[in-house]
């Protein structure tokens, strides 16, 4: 019996898709991030002179960091992540002779909380990407056959704009923008439950 040959599909970038939903079932946090999602409207693209959009989303040639290095550790000594949260690397930086040992402390303390910032972020990016249904047109099949966003970039690979904190679905000034907005949402809920708002 002749084998069927598999046809490749051309994965296609589709818009962001934000659901509208009956507000009766939702908890006044959710229903706050639905009505601040309505008034959402991306910024303009500003790219840099002379650079064309095709060219600012493609990835320059990227320097993988050497994580052999002692100071590097995945442990959080001053957060907990939540369980099922990304975990970037903490680069710590040797201290210096001249440094007290309280200093050092608050150099590590700093190091740890830039690293916390982007775990979380994206954490609650890979949730909005989810929500918006761009894994079904992530350009890698993980998240495809996940029904959500599972997939980052290289903790250490800034060569594409905003960085590894976005997921590798966010490829283009549409997509990105509004991911960005979402985090930005719920970092501002966070805060103000937290602040008790």
């Amino acid at each position: 019996m002749p084998r069927r040959s598999r046809k490749k599909t051309a994965i296609v970038n589709t818009a962001p898709v934000i659901p509208e939903e009956d507000f009766s079932g939702m908890t006044p946090s959710q229903r706050r991030l639905h009505e601040r999602l309505a008034e959402y409207e991306p910024r303009p693209s500003t790219l840099p002179e002379g650079v064309t959009e095709e060219e600012f989303w493609t990835p320059e040639p990227y320097e993988p960091t050497d994580w052999s290095n002692p100071l590097i550790t995945d442990e959080y000594e001053h957060f907990e992540l939540p369980a099922d949260c990304p975990r970037f690397r903490v680069l710590h930086h040797a201290r210096a002779e001249w440094k007290t040992d309280a200093q050092h402390a608050v150099d590590r303390y700093d190091a740890e909380c830039y690293y916390f910032g982007l775990s979380i972020s994206l954490w609650i990016a890979q949730w909005a990407a989810t929500y918006v249904g761009l894994y079904n047109s992530c350009p890698l099949k993980a998240c495809r056959r996940a029904k959500q966003c599972v997939s980052r970039r290289a903790e250490d690979d800034w060569t594409v704009y905003p960085g590894p904190w976005m997921p590798p679905c966010c490829n283009n000034h549409e997509r990105t923008e509004l991911i960005r907005y979402m985090v930005l949402i719920k970092l501002e809920q966070e805060e103000e439950l937290q602040a008790g708002r």
